[in-house]
């Protein structure tokens, strides 16, 4: 994959999960880690899930993840 912001090829690659659910909050409505269980998000990556792939460039220091289709 091309990234999009500087047109080098991307790495792909994996983000593995811990113990709990990884999920994008909105700035605004960060409560901090213990909090977050209950804010709603985009859930990425559920706490029984074992990885989700992802492109990192290493030139603009991004990853680019394809979003779960949320429920």
């Amino acid at each position: 994959m091309k990234c999009p912001y500087c047109n080098n090829e991307m790495e792909l690659g994996v983000i593995h999960g811990g113990r709990d659910s990884i999920k994008w909050i909105p700035k605004e409505k960060d409560r901090g880690g213990i909090l977050s269980y209950f804010t709603k998000g985009i859930n990425l990556l559920e706490w029984y899930d074992s990885k989700l792939e992802s492109c990192y460039c290493k030139e603009c220091n991004k990853i680019i993840i394809d979003v779960p289709k949320q429920l």
